[in-house]
């Protein structure tokens, strides 16, 4: 039986910036919802990614305390909804303190969700 020598590096990506949101752990969903969720910046990125005027206000009325969290599992579900647009997008609002989120969340190794 051969023997494997595994290591972790500390500047391997576990998710990729091609990989679809729905990918990432629950946890870390929750985690960038939950930086979204001061001065309404996750209705900025709903509009960015095509959640209509409408669509983020339901989110805002039924989901109050959660509206970023329920708003990036639902875009999550679309096709397109990669990191690398994610990433993109909260670039154009400039939340870089997001994205460095994104990126250790990309770095970990999950074996949960």
């Amino acid at each position: 039986m051969a023997s494997y020598d595994i290591r972790y590096d500390q500047d391997q990506y576990y998710f990729d910036l091609e990989s679809p949101f729905r990918d990432l752990p629950e946890s870390a969903q929750q985690m960038l919802g939950d930086r979204m969720m001061p001065d309404s910046e996750w209705k900025r990125v709903a509009d960015r990614v095509g959640f209509s005027a409408i669509s983020i206000e339901v989110l805002a009325a039924m989901h109050t305390a959660r509206a970023a969290h329920q708003m990036l599992r639902e875009w999550g579900r679309r096709n397109g909804s990669t990191l690398r647009v994610l990433s993109q997008t909260l670039s154009d609002i400039e939340r870089r303190d997001i994205i460095t989120l994104l990126d250790d969340i990309r770095k970990r190794k999950s074996t949960s969700n």
